[in-house]
């Protein structure tokens, strides 16, 4: 016996005649209106972001300045208090950690050569990562003086074909903490920087 197609209801109009005369408008879902309100909230916090870079850099402000802006930014955006700006200097050969917060303390971490499963998966994939459990992030390993997040995302900075540094946002309280729309935001920035 032939399978019958099942019926779409996600294209099925609905008829209002108050509306129009009974012409066809498509059928309003609460869902579909999130989904909307959520992307326009995630654009308006992305632009809101590269706002603040642009006129961080017409104020000529200097460089720590600027990762400052940046970070207190994706801190309230994120509304997070576990978040990281790392600069590699290829001549040096080591990390600077410039901007660091855990657990919503400020951390000085001097300048370190790069752990190398990170830093190497990071610069050959030069993709976002997101680690959702305890384990992965365990696996990569942690920053000598820090704890281990039970979920973060790391996002490379690319300049000239190369990566020069990253950004990496951590959730201490649960695990599979970021989504598709969390890593898109820290992409833009991150390519803006």
């Amino acid at each position: 016996m032939p399978a019958t197609p099942k019926k779409s209801r996600a294209r099925s109009p609905t008829y209002d005649a108050g509306r129009s005369k009974g012409a066809p408008q498509p059928a309003a879902r609460d869902g579909d209106e999130l989904t909307v309100r959520q992307s326009l909230a995630q654009r308006t916090a992305e632009l809101a972001i590269i706002d603040s870079i642009q006129q961080g850099m017409a104020a000529k402000l200097d460089f720590q300045a600027i990762i400052d802006l940046v970070g207190d930014k994706l801190r309230d955006v994120f509304k997070t208090d576990d978040i990281g700006i790392r600069w590699y200097d290829y001549k040096a050969r080591l990390v600077h950690y410039l901007y660091d917060y855990e657990h919503g303390k400020r951390l000085k971490i001097p300048p370190a050569p790069p752990r190398l499963t990170s830093w190497e998966t990071l610069t050959s994939r030069r993709e976002p990562i997101v680690r959702n459990t305890i384990a992965e992030s365990a696996a990569a390993g942690v920053v000598p003086g820090t704890d281990t997040s039970k979920s973060n995302v790391a996002v490379p900075i690319v300049s000239s074909a190369r990566v020069i540094g990253g950004i990496t946002v951590e959730s201490f309280e649960r695990e599979y903490a970021f989504s598709e729309s969390d890593v898109r935001l820290l992409t833009t920035v991150a390519s803006s920087m």
